[in-house]
């Protein structure tokens, strides 16, 4: 969540000004010490991820058929083949032909199981600006879709999955908290999961923020916000360590990290 969320953030305009947002806050409360690598040393992979990749270019291609109705799954595989020869990260069981074949499948079912039944797009990709009493700096984000049904409108996040969702999820979702407060008069938050196993499928998971929810998460922001101003970092250690790409720092890989890492401007 927090890499395709960040991935977002960084193509907003307002991603070289001092800001906060829920990548950020969600990066910092997995990892303090992720989060200074990551934002403050600019520190990224040299080989991004093969599922990083795929998931962003899942999500043009849905921008694509939601925004300007075009062909998502020709837009899909042009630019996947584009990938073909890139110096990717793949998992174990990851090739770039079953990730093309699967965002394929995924982008057709889509158009026909999933179009018909979203209503009337009111808004892709919407970007906002909250200024949040009690915060020196704007709270940002960008908002997938915005869909109308019924007099009901919904709020969606696309997500790429290896697997399927708890059903909690989507309940206890920060990021679809964050999205409430950005649009206030949403009657419902949707995770639209795109699930690229072998037999791919769609799911949706829906859930709802009422009032005392929102004020429980402005209150962690607050929190969050003061930790980092003041420079708390420290590492966190857990099961996420594993597939962390900061991970070779934290065990004093010097070598390794330079073979792994880059600073971006």
């Amino acid at each position: 969540m927090t890499a395709a969320a960040s991935e977002k953030e960084e193509r907003l305009n307002i991603a070289k000004t001092p800001h906060l947002s829920f990548s950020r806050i969600d990066r910092y409360l997995r990892c303090p010490e992720q989060y200074r690598l990551y934002y403050i040393e600019n520190l990224r992979p040299k080989f991004p991820s093969a599922s990083l990749l795929f998931g962003q270019l899942q999500h043009q291609a849905l921008a694509f058929l939601l925004k300007e109705k075009g062909d998502p799954v020709k837009l899909f595989l042009a630019q996947w083949e584009q990938a073909k020869h890139a110096e990717l990260t793949y998992g174990s069981r990851q090739t770039w032909e079953g990730l093309r074949d699967r965002g394929r499948i995924l982008l057709e079912k889509f158009v026909s199981e999933q179009l018909p039944q979203i209503g009337t797009v009111k808004a892709v990709e919407q970007d906002f600006q909250l200024n949040i009493s009690g915060l020196d700096l704007p709270f940002v984000g960008i908002i997938d879709l915005v869909t109308e049904s019924g007099g009901l409108t919904s709020v969606t996040d696309f997500k790429t999955s290896a697997s399927a969702y708890a059903g909690y999820e989507a309940i206890m979702s920060d990021q679809l908290t964050a999205y409430q407060l950005a649009v206030p008069e949403a009657d419902k938050l949707g995770l639209c999961l795109l699930i690229k196993t072998k037999e791919p499928r769609i799911e949706w998971h829906v859930s709802y923020r009422s009032g005392e929810r929102l004020v429980e998460y402005l209150k962690k922001v607050k929190l969050v916000t003061r930790e980092i101003q003041d420079q708390h970092f420290y590492k966190r250690p857990g099961q996420w360590c594993a597939f962390c790409d900061y991970l070779p720092l934290c065990l004093g890989d010097t070598k390794k990290a330079k073979q792994t890492l880059v600073r971006i401007k």
